[in-house]
């Protein structure tokens, strides 16, 4: 048996919660706040969802160790109560696996007091029946058994501890040896996936399936552990009664046990709540135990256990619910309605069909009458033709054989033929069709359907379902989280448009960054768009060691001058990571300043930033003077654009790109210009193409202005940037 990591189990930052659960037949409960729901999945695979209100809770329910023992008899009665009407539900919608034979008694008193009578009986019998078999089997027989052993035992210190040994031996025998059925081991499934699911909400994590699986089936609150600490505890505290004999035994064992189980409830809360050294050991047996009672859920145990879950995190004036449901908790018509539906709809269908064929040949009749009066009217005898009046009825009739749901139907010795409403419940017809959509089909713009065909239209791209995820959000505004919990929802229609054409954006090769206008770059958020070039990762390459050598030199208030600065990326990162740097940003295009202005406000540095509108140099004062300049200036060969990537070549600025026919026109003017603009032993920090290092090297070796030039990689080792210091 694997060793427990108990750093699973207590984890640090959880938030624990009163939400407790039970697993059930074919389900799970859980109790709220203010709620109990009980969720189940039936053989048909349907969902059903049962909630209801609790009870104001009595004030004994409140005082420590009293509201021990109220707790233990509603678990008591309350899991009896659960148990039943899971039986019930199942019987009631999976009678061909489930129904069992009314028995005479039960049928006397359904038919003598009625259905709840029925009920509350059975349930008392059931847990009467519980309470003395469990007080027979571990109670009464264990200190029965030990008895004997009296006569060559005279220490009642040892006879208490054997009789406590036995209990706890009998009891871990019964839970390993109906863990083998079938029905058990489902039952212990949902067992762990109530675990899992509570763990997930402690973690603040979202209420997914995905999610809950990371988790362990152990948890320290459960119900498990709780009949272990009883165990445990009377093992201690019928050491101290002696040993007297068997039937004074018996019953201070049966009379003690509310005092036992207030103080076990104690230690339960209490471990609940802590992670310390002393509760781990205390917990220790019953998250042992709890491996027998607990088993690894597949995803539709934990889909139903979560959706029990957030039916009790609701507000206290959301509705009861008890009707089949999908997994968000929506209620929904059961496949068996539907059934019937499709079935009336068929046969309504095939009704109209034949009413349709029969009246064909009237139709037609009619039409020709029409032709005729027409002809006669017209061409054969103008003078004394039909009347004005049957035109007008021959027109009449004919546009009404157009109008919706009539039909010619009979013929009359008066004038031939009569309109009447072919099927008079076709309103309601089509009304039943359109509740069979509240199933969600493909065709429906819910969230979920739209981000499916959005991940299936961007397939063909590398990272395509999660820049389809992506856009869902920009177009909706929604979440990861939101975005799981209202997939059913149905989408406005200018949200789906707006994501339908953004999907189609990306396809023609807009780049995602373009189509969402962010990007992330050093931990920071940047607006963009198609006048500044998109930051990418290999670029903080250059700005990390920009900030290394600010922090190396142990500059104070260092002024950076960031070339040809784009969406200011690199300068607005750089005044972020040092509090106290000035930062001066220069753009030949008004478009690109606008929007890196925009980002330092965004990224709150815009008080330490300083924007000037110029071409490289031609934008900086010539008097003034900095500790670093820093630039990822235009550096791709102008014939080598046009074999670049659809993204980069035909929607990214072209002038960001354009380094000119070497690629090296702008490094030509920083080496030449930028020791003019240089504090002595200031920093020069350029970005560069990958076979560029050798040339921009020589460049500044030429201008003999720089020393400790040196070459930085990236982290696919490739030449990346180059740092150099003003001699």
């Amino acid at each position: 048996m694997a060793k427990i990591d108990y750093n699973k189990i207590f984890i640090k930052g959880a938030c624990p919660t009163s939400i407790g659960g039970q697993a059930v037949m074919e389900g799970v409960m859980m109790q709220g706040p203010d709620r109990v729901a009980l969720a189940m999945r039936l053989p048909s695979g349907e969902l059903y969802l049962k909630t209801k209100l609790k009870k104001k809770q009595s004030r004994a329910a409140k005082i420590p160790f009293i509201r021990g023992i109220v707790s233990f008899v509603n678990a008591l009665v309350g899991g009896m109560g659960t148990l039943m009407e899971s039986a019930d539900i199942l019987e009631t919608y999976a009678p061909e696996e489930y129904a069992e034979e009314e028995g005479k008694l039960e049928a006397w008193i359904n038919k003598k007091f009625g259905e709840k009578a029925a009920w509350n009986f059975l349930m008392t019998t059931a847990l009467l029946f519980a309470v003395v078999v469990s007080v027979v089997f571990f109670i009464i027989l264990p200190t029965w058994v030990v008895n004997f052993l009296g006569r060559w035992i005279q220490s009642a210190i040892v006879l208490n501890l054997i009789e406590g040994i036995l209990r706890i031996a009998m009891f871990v025998a019964y839970v390993a040896a109906i863990r083998r059925m079938d029905d058990i081991k489902t039952l212990f499934q949902y067992h762990g996936a109530e675990h899992k699911s509570i763990h997930c909400f402690e973690n603040d994590r979202v209420l997914c399936p995905e999610n809950a699986e990371e988790f362990y089936t152990l948890h320290p609150r459960c119900g498990t552990s709780f009949l272990v600490f009883v165990l445990i505890i009377s093992l201690l505290l019928f050491s101290f009664l002696g040993w007297p004999n068997l039937w004074l035994r018996i019953l201070s064992r049966i009379l003690l046990i509310p005092v036992i189980a207030s103080i076990s409830f104690e230690l339960l809360r209490w471990a609940g709540r802590s992670n310390g050294k002393v509760v781990r050991i205390l917990s220790w047996p019953g998250l042992q135990l709890q491996r027998l009672t607990t088993a690894e859920p597949n995803r539709d145990q934990l889909e139903v256990a979560l959706l029990s879950l957030k039916a009790v995190l609701v507000d206290p004036g959301v509705p009861e619910i008890n009707s089949f449901v999908d997994k968000d908790g929506n209620p929904v018509r059961s496949k068996a309605e539907e059934k019937e539906i499709e079935q009336e709809m068929e046969a309504w269908a095939a009704d109209v069909e034949a009413h349709t064929e029969a009246n064909k040949k009237a139709v037609a009749e009619a039409i020709d009458d029409f032709t005729r009066i027409e002809e006669r009217t017209v061409f054969e005898d103008p003078a004394n033709g039909a009347s004005d009046d049957e035109i007008m009825s021959a027109i009449n009739f004919l546009d009404a054989l157009d109008s919706d749901g009539y039909t010619l139907v009979a013929t009359d010795e008066t004038d031939g033929r009569t309109l009447v409403r072919a099927i008079a419940d076709r309103e309601a017809m089509e009304a039943k069709a359109r509740t069979l959509a509240r199933r969600y089909t493909k065709d429906i713009k819910t969230y979920e359907n739209a981000l499916n065909w959005g991940k299936a239209a961007l397939s063909m791209l590398p990272n395509g379902k999660n820049e389809a995820r992506m856009i869902m959000s920009y177009a909706t505004g929604l979440g990861t989280a939101d975005l799981i919990t209202r997939a059913k929802e149905l989408m406005n229609d200018d949200d789906f448009e707006e994501f339908q054409k953004r999907i189609y954006m990306r396809i023609e090769g807009v780049p995602l960054q373009y189509i969402v206008g962010t990007q992330e770059f050093m931990g920071l958020l940047f607006r963009v768009n198609p006048s500044v070039l998109i930051p990418r990762l290999d670029t903080e390459v250059l700005a990390e060691k920009v900030i290394e050598e600010i922090e190396r030199k142990n500059l104070r208030n260092p002024e950076v001058l960031d070339l040809c600065t784009g969406s200011g990326a690199l300068g607005i990162s750089i005044a972020a990571k040092v509090p106290d740097a000035i930062v001066t940003m220069t753009d030949a295009s008004e478009e690109a300043l606008q929007t890196a202005m925009g980002n330092a406000g965004l990224n709150g540095v815009n008080r330490r930033c300083i924007f000037l509108l110029g071409d490289m140099f031609g934008a900086v004062p010539d008097d003034k003077h900095y500790d670093v300049i820093v630039s990822n200036p235009p550096y791709i060969p102008s014939d080598v654009i046009e074999t670049l990537d659809v993204e980069v070549k035909d929607h990214e600025p072209r002038m960001a790109l354009d380094g000119g026919r070497d690629g090296l026109d702008f490094y030509r003017i920083i080496a030449d210009k930028a020791s003019l603009y240089l504090k002595t032993g200031g920093v020069l920090a350029l970005e560069i193409g990958a076979e560029q290092a050798a040339d921009v090297k020589k460049l500044l070796i030429k201008a003999n202005t720089y020393e400790g030039i040196r070459v930085i990689r990236d982290l696919a080792q490739l030449d990346r940037a180059i740092i150099a210091t003003r001699k």
